[in-house]
């Protein structure tokens, strides 16, 4: 019942970019209309190493267009299966030199069998992103579930878009939002030397603490004080658990305070905005937010 709430959450929320001025279909344009569309969302094909064949990958791009998204790219592994996933590359990528990557995992109103695309059409932490970096590469998957499936797919796209685009390696970002966090969170519990810096919105933490403290990924925890549907406290719980494992570790609370920062944000926050929902419009709101979205971006 809760992720029937969250979904029409969602789309309550996009109902509200509509009125906001933001079109759900704004942007929106067809292979027919845009010729050449490849991974690169640019509408031109951009140097990649290889599409990654010699490491049981295959991938198919997608056929159409939001604001500089291409849509329901499908990466098939292996091992993983099919995974969905919308791609933008910078028009300026030509594989010369590594660019930043962005991952952002959206909540149960955007899974795939929500629509494809309508993760995009719902938060706005793929489109803000850009503000920060404009050598970046943004992916944002469509999965089916907030659990280990969905975790062990995020891992193979990321490894995937690792092998094939030029990557920074010290600017490889991750967020996820609601359910997204939840997913993205079971990745930090996997492959947490994967990612640069993880940023946690209006969710919980379901991964393994004990993996993450062992490669001190900067994590942020970001939460309303009266999220409707998960609380503070979940966060407030890994907050504290993670601190100990730390000052287990011998860090001070000076090194601690680098990579882990538990940030709830008051009633006021969201009243003083004309917010009265902290978890369907927190989303809205952390995206806009420079001091959450800095720290992910800006270290």
């Amino acid at each position: 019942m809760k992720r029937i709430l969250i979904a029409i959450t969602g789309f309550v929320c996009a109902l509200a970019l509509m009125i906001c001025g933001v079109s759900v279909l704004s942007g929106f344009s067809t292979a027919s209309e845009k010729k050449g569309l490849s991974a690169s969302g640019s509408g031109r094909e951009v140097t990649t190493r290889d599409h990654g064949a010699s490491s049981g990958w295959t991938f198919s791009d997608g056929t159409d267009e939001y604001r500089g998204f291409v849509l329901d790219n499908v990466l098939r592994s292996s091992t993983q299966g099919n995974i969905h996933f919308n791609l933008y590359v910078p028009d300026s990528y030509d594989g010369t030199k590594p660019y930043a990557l962005f991952v952002t995992l959206p909540g149960y109103q955007g899974l795939h069998f929500q629509g494809v695309g309508i993760n995009l059409r719902t938060e706005e932490f793929g489109f803000v992103a850009q503000d920060y970096n404009r050598n970046m590469i943004i992916a944002a998957p469509q999965l089916d579930d907030w659990g280990d499936t969905s975790a062990k797919q995020t891992i193979e796209l990321t490894e995937y878009l690792l092998d094939v685009y030029n990557i920074d390696r010290n600017k490889v970002y991750g967020e996820g939002y609601s359910g997204g966090g939840e997913t993205m969170s079971r990745v930090m519990g996997m492959r947490p030397e994967l990612f640069s810096a993880y940023l946690q919105c209006a969710s919980q933490f379901d991964g393994d603490i004990e993996v993450l403290a062992k490669a001190r990924t900067p994590v942020r925890l970001v939460v309303g004080a009266h999220d409707e549907y998960y609380g503070a406290q979940p966060s407030r719980e890994t907050y504290d658990r993670l601190h100990a494992l730390y000052r287990d570790q011998g860090l001070t609370d000076i090194q601690i305070d680098r990579i882990l920062v538990l940030d709830v944000r008051p009633d006021s926050y969201f009243s003083s905005q004309d917010i009265s929902n902290q978890h369907g419009r927190g989303g809205h709101l952390f995206a806009n937010d420079s001091d959450i979205m800095g720290w992910l971006f800006n270290r």
